[in-house]
This record gives structure tokens, C-alpha cells and sequence, in this order.
């Protein structure tokens, strides 16, 4: 194979700058080729993409235990596969807002309520010890004195209060809590909350802004019924 001539190298024609400037957003587009995960430069509502991050939080809480059988995920369970659907609903919808630039998923945000109240039953009726003693009786965990945890609420909070002041002990209590609850329970409620939190929030925000509206629209008829 030979080197190409000199004189066939000065008949390509130079190449256009990556930079844009940032000002032409149809020209980014349509250079990126396949758009990126989850953005779209004409989608300027920040909501839709805190409604994904609420989704992509559900469906993580669902890959992760919801007790504390390690090896045991949240989505094996029949609440938890519940859980997993609504949560894939809530991305998949919020992916196609972003990228259509409009919703299509606000009835998945009503149907996050059900993982919110039951991941907040679950952590309300939650008991410590009675959950240790069942993973022991499981097989979940070894038996003996080497696994430490909070016993309540209460203490769980003590002890990291005293986590913070870099006390081992106490951050090993706080840990053997979170593992005895099933951390991916943590991770549906907050998941849901934000996306129930957001939704709440956007009502409002709706009312507000048509309450503004019509009062702009009153003032305008008023100024041409004076002119």
C-alpha cells in the first residue's frame, strides 16, 4: 500500500470546526447523530428530567434487597415487581417527554403513590430486632455478637449523630440498621416522594400561573376599555 500524493490531499475539503458556539442548536443536533441519553437541547422544563432522575431512583431501589437477605432484590418480591413496572413506566415516559419536549408520563406520577405508601408502611412497622432475629433464623447472617445495629428510630439517629463525630462503633450500628431494613426500601421512598413531591408542586404551580394569566388578561381589557 502507498503513500497518497500531495497533490491528492490538497483536493479534500477541510473539515468544519466542532465548535458551534454553543448558539445553534438544530446544528449540534444533527452532528451529535443519535441524541444523548435522556436530553434534548429544546427541552428547557427541568421537571421532566427530575421526574426521570425520581424513576431511575424507584427502579434502583427495586435492584437492591428489601430485607436483609443480601442476595435477595427487591424486584423478586411481589410488591417490589410492582414497584420495578411502575418505576421502568415512570422512565420510559419521562425519556419520551424529554425527548418530544411535552409530557406523556403524568399518569405514571400518580401511580408512584403506591410505592411511596407502601415503602413508608414498611419503614414504620420496621423492627430492628425482630428483623435480626428472623435473618438469623433464615440463614441470612451468622450467628454471634459480631453484627451490631441500632435498635430503633431513635437510636439509629443517636448513633449517627455520633457517626458524624467518627465514632466506629456507632457507624457500625447505623449500617447493621440499614442492612436489617433493606436499603433498596430507602431508595423507592425517596424516589417516590420526589416524583409525588414534583407533581404536587407542578398542580400548584399550574393554579398560580393561571391565576396570574387571567389577572394579566383582566388588566389588559381594563387598559383598552380606558384607551
Amino acid at each position: 500500500m502507498t503513500d497518497p500524493a500531495p497533490q491528492d490531499l490538497a483536493t479534500l475539503e477541510p473539515l468544519e470546526p466542532m465548535d458551534a458556539g454553543g448558539s445553534d442548536a438544530m446544528l449540534l443536533a444533527m452532528r451529535s447523530g443519535l441524541p444523548a441519553p435522556a436530553y434534548n437541547p429544546y427541552c428547557r422544563d427541568v421537571s421532566f428530567y427530575r421526574f426521570l432522575f425520581a424513576g431511575v431512583m424507584v427502579l434502583v431501589g427495586c435492584l437492591m434487597p428489601f430485607t436483609a437477605h443480601l442476595d435477595h432484590p427487591g424486584y423478586k418480591t411481589v410488591s417490589g415487581g410492582f414497584y420495578l413496572l411502575i418505576a421502568v413506566a415512570m422512565v420510559w415516559s419521562w425519556w419520551a417527554s424529554i425527548a418530544n419536549n411535552r409530557p406523556v408520563g403524568l399518569k405514571w406520577l400518580l401511580f408512584a403513590a403506591v410505592p411511596l405508601v407502601g415503602s413508608i408502611l414498611n419503614m414504620t412497622a420496621f423492627d430492628p430486632v425482630a428483623a435480626h432475629a428472623q435473618a438469623q433464623k433464615a440463614g441470612w447472617m451468622q450467628h454471634g455478637d459480631w453484627f451490631t445495629f441500632s435498635a430503633s428510630w431513635a437510636d439509629m439517629f443517636k448513633d449517627m449523630g455520633a457517626a458524624i463525630m467518627k465514632d466506629a462503633a456507632a457507624g457500625a450500628k447505623v449500617e447493621g440498621f440499614w442492612r436489617l431494613l433493606g436499603v433498596g426500601n430507602v431508595f423507592v421512598f425517596l424516589g417516590a416522594l420526589m416524583a409525588e413531591l414534583g407533581f404536587i408542586g407542578g398542580i400548584f404551580g399550574g393554579f398560580k400561573k393561571n391565576k396570574a394569566d387571567k389577572a394579566a388578561r383582566l388588566q389588559a381589557s381594563a387598559e383598552r376599555k380606558r384607551k
